[in-house]
């Protein structure tokens, strides 16, 4: 006998358009900390759009239970632990130590993204640009059309809540730093945070490596440092590069940014960075 499916929901433009416009789609962590990270999209298992659409009013956060959750997986996710990486050279360089083998490893097991820790990370886009298999996402979203066409998807976000969300709650918390993972979608992270109008400057990244040019928005009490990828050739591959980027955001950084100020000492049984 055939087994009977669940009737399926096609969910309106208003439906999606405020379901988008919350934390859906953002790895979370602590809002109220000066470095922000802003990718263009989630992680490909980061979101499914299941019936009823609920706006996730609140961001999340790595917290003791969702690492115990996840933690098979997460030694495959490489952009996280570069930003652990980037996170930990700053918070060496604020605290004047030296940069350990193993201190980004650490960092990002126990800091990254926490609910009181030094950072935070979002999206601009809710659904990620790579499915789960490679799906393509036309037959992902069959029978969805206002996501029909892709480009109708990112049309709602860009003219829709989504981006005026994100430039609300930069406006609400006022990172210090927020650091734009990819050039190629500078327009996107411009329009997004109200940006048009900021004054802008390049800073060159070169330690040992390839010269990477940053581009320098500021406005408001805060900086936006549009940069290279995360992968990729043109990317920020090397440990080298990823240091150097954590050593340079310390401008705008302070002791008390990172958890166990004034020390610089992790939680209670952990051991000292």
């Amino acid at each position: 006998m055939r087994k009977k499916t669940a009737p399926h929901t096609v969910f309106t433009r208003e439906q999606l358009d405020l379901y988008f416009a919350s934390y859906v789609g953002m790895e979370g962590g602590n809002p109220e900390a000066a470095v922000w990270f802003c990718d263009s999209s989630p992680h490909p298992g980061a979101v499914s759009l299941l019936a009823p659409l609920v706006p996730h009013a609140q961001p999340g956060a790595w917290d003791v239970a969702y690492r115990c959750k996840h933690r098979h997986h997460m030694e495959r996710w490489q952009s996280h632990q570069k930003i652990a990486r980037i996170m930990s050279a700053a918070r060496a360089q604020v605290f004047g130590t030296a940069i350990g083998e193993h201190d980004w490893k650490h960092y990002f097991d126990h800091h990254l993204y926490a609910p009181q820790g030094a950072e935070f990370k979002l999206s601009l886009f809710p659904l990620p640009a790579r499915l789960i298999n490679q799906t393509p996402w036309s037959k992902a979203f069959k029978g969805q059309p206002e996501l029909l066409p892709r480009q109708r998807y990112l049309d709602l976000c860009r003219e829709g809540r989504r981006f005026a969300f994100i430039d609300g709650i930069r406006r609400r918390w006022k990172p210090r730093v927020v650091i734009c993972l990819g050039e190629r979608h500078a327009d996107d992270f411009v329009h997004a945070f109200a940006l048009a109008q900021a004054r802008a400057t390049k800073h060159i990244l070169q330690p040992a490596d390839q010269p990477k040019t940053l581009r320098v928005l500021e406005r408001d009490g805060t900086t936006w440092i549009i940069c290279p990828p995360l992968a990729g050739a043109a990317g920020l591959m090397s440990d080298v590069l990823l240091d150097a980027l954590g050593r340079y955001i310390t401008r705008w950084l302070r002791p008390d940014d990172f958890p166990g100020h004034p020390t610089g000492a992790d939680e209670p049984g952990a051991r000292p960075s």
